[in-house]
């Protein structure tokens, strides 16, 4: 089962959301809102909150603007993560690629990024689709947006949103794709298609957030995945015949080592003390 966790601000009356959820599904779900009205939780601790009072074996995490615009969904997230024990988190947009010293996933642009969005415009008068690649293939990733993602119930019980560092309601999101990134995938999934009624807001709270981001992870950033199939000479340059494959290079260019298949990030730790970087 599925359960969707949502950290909400509307009226427990208000239930287009969940109505949503229910029609779009195609199976059961559990729908979990944590009542934020009174504005007491980050959204960490709401989703802290419902991660210990959810049922299901894919925990999704969604803001209640976003609304499923296909029928089916439940299905597909479902059999991504049943075909590939590896696969930590799905996410429907996302990047290949973080900076150490640039806070917004956005940042390295395309070809890095990943996904598709419907963002409503002029009070739902128009919607425009954002598409962050042209390619429909599922695509590994570092990072994805926080408006939709589902986290493989069991890692919950290694990773928790970090309430203490990020106490408001951004960079949670990288925050735990960091985390899952230890052990599992995290895959964008072109297969899910989200509808998104508001934007980010770069103002000084998403700010003081992403500082705290890039100081936790400073020694962790600058994260490369390169797609070979739409960076052809790239992957030919570095004699990419198969995917995925690691590639270490030390200070001065030269490979150092070279893995293909899954590699946890645990293995990629230890590969970098190896080569003496701390």
């Amino acid at each position: 089962m599925i359960s969707i966790i949502v950290c909400s601000r509307q009226d427990p009356a208000w239930t287009m959301h969940e109505q949503n959820v229910a029609k779009t599904a195609g199976s059961a779900c559990e729908y979990l809102r944590i009542d934020n009205r009174s504005g007491r939780y980050g959204i960490c601790a709401a989703y802290n909150q419902g991660v210990d009072r959810a049922q299901g074996e894919i925990l999704a995490f969604m803001h209640e603007d976003a609304f499923f615009m296909e029928k089916g969904w439940a299905a597909v997230l479902a059999k991504k993560f049943a075909d590939n024990p590896a696969l930590g988190l799905v996410g429907v947009a996302g990047t290949q690629y973080l900076f150490a010293d640039r806070m917004a996933w956005t940042a390295a642009g395309r070809p890095w990024l990943r996904g598709r969005v419907v963002h409503e415009l002029d009070v739902g008068n128009e919607f425009a689709m954002t598409a962050f690649s042209l390619d429909k293939s599922d695509a590994d990733a570092v990072a994805v947006d926080g408006l939709f993602f589902a986290v493989r119930r069991e890692l919950f019980n290694r990773i928790r949103f970090d309430e203490t560092t990020f106490d408001r309601f951004h960079f949670y999101d990288l925050d735990i794709c960091m985390q899952v990134r230890e052990t599992h995938r995290i895959m964008v999934t072109w297969d899910i298609l989200v509808k998104h009624c508001s934007g980010g807001k770069a103002d000084d709270s998403w700010r003081d957030a992403g500082k705290k981001f890039l100081k936790k992870y400073q020694d962790r950033l600058n994260i490369v995945f390169v797609y070979v199939g739409e960076e052809q000479i790239l992957g030919a340059r570095y004699g990419i015949t198969s995917i995925p494959v690691q590639a270490f290079f030390d200070g001065s260019g030269k490979e150092f080592f070279r893995h293909t298949g899954f590699f946890a990030q645990a293995e990629v730790e230890k590969k970098l003390v190896e080569m003496g970087v701390r």
